[in-house]
């Protein structure tokens, strides 16, 4: 598979158990899931809404195909722990010259509404629950369509919430697409997406003996890349949609691979913060192998 598109907390054992969000009742999860369940030295949040410990986060690669190599840079900034804008840069040359496409998202906070506008004046609407996080959103496209999400989340014991499921419905009428992702087992997240009449699970794990603190609270590049996520990469990296889990991933696969045996490893390099810099994937399917890098600059 390739893809051509993409006060810190450090992780140690004592994990606690987690709560479902939706009727606060103890979900049949293990005790120690390394994603989503808090530790002892946990710093409480006291901002009342989801917030992030740096002021940029910003990923920088080169795209290469049959055209000449784009340098893409995307750019996510905040204010007192808030998303406050992105801007996406493409720089490439062609003809011996050399160009740029910056397209930017405004994003407006209103009570309990978050409005985000793209470069193309599609307009995203989020209501926030109480906690600060997304129940639902409704985007207004410029070429008239709408579309409908609702998102549903697992709280655990610090009041952490971590998306479980989103839901679209186009034009009012029918459910198009969900992702839902299972977080029983202990070491795995169970990534379901169905799009129309086509659905994937994909299984993203960490083993026992190459957890890594995701002290950089960045998301898991593979959901804000996965349809219908994809529309909504800005209120992901605002924690609209949930926090970031405790650990990074280190493998994906799909869970029916037996024809492809399609395989995606993670590599990452820290700086001495044990905040990141880089980031590989490495992708065999099909006897092929694919090579991502992606560039990380936190602030």
């Amino acid at each position: 598979m390739k893809k051509d598109i993409f006060i810190a907390l450090l992780f140690i054992g004592g994990l606690t158990a987690c709560n479902d969000s939706d009727n606060e009742q103890p979900e049949n999860l293990e005790s120690v899931n390394i994603f989503v369940c808090s530790n002892e030295l946990e710093v409480p949040n006291t901002l009342g809404y989801p917030a992030t410990n740096f002021s940029q986060i910003k990923l920088s690669e080169v795209k290469t195909g049959d055209a000449q190599p784009v340098t893409l840079t995307q750019t996510y900034d905040y204010e007192a722990g808030r998303i406050a804008g992105f801007t996406s840069l493409q720089k490439f040359a062609t003809g011996g010259k050399s160009f740029e496409i910056e397209n930017m998202n405004n994003v407006v906070y209103e009570n309990h509404k978050v409005i985000i506008t793209d470069e193309i004046n599609n307009v995203s609407t989020y209501t926030l629950n109480d906690k600060g996080y997304a129940v639902s959103c409704v985007r207004q496209e410029t070429n008239g369509k709408v579309r409908s999400y609702t998102f549903n989340y697992l709280t655990n014991t610090a009041g952490k919430h971590f998306l479980k499921n989103i839901t679209e419905i186009l034009n009012g009428d029918r459910i198009y697409s969900t992702i839902n992702i299972d977080y029983n087992n202990y070491r795995a997240l169970r990534i379901t997406q169905q799009v129309d009449v086509y659905e994937q699970t994909y299984i993203a794990s960490t083993p026992a003996d190459n957890e890594i603190a995701n002290t950089s609270e960045i998301p898991f590049l593979f959901l804000t890349e996965l349809y219908p996520l994809s529309f909504h990469a800005t209120a992901i990296y605002g924690k609209l949609l949930g926090d970031t889990y405790n650990t990074l991933i280190t493998q994906l696969a799909p869970e029916e691979n037996t024809e492809s045996n399609e395989t995606t490893t993670y590599s990452y390099s820290l700086d001495q913060r044990s905040i990141i810099t880089s980031y590989k994937e490495f992708t065999k399917s099909y006897g092929k192998d694919y090579v991502r890098t992606v560039n990380y600059t936190i602030e």
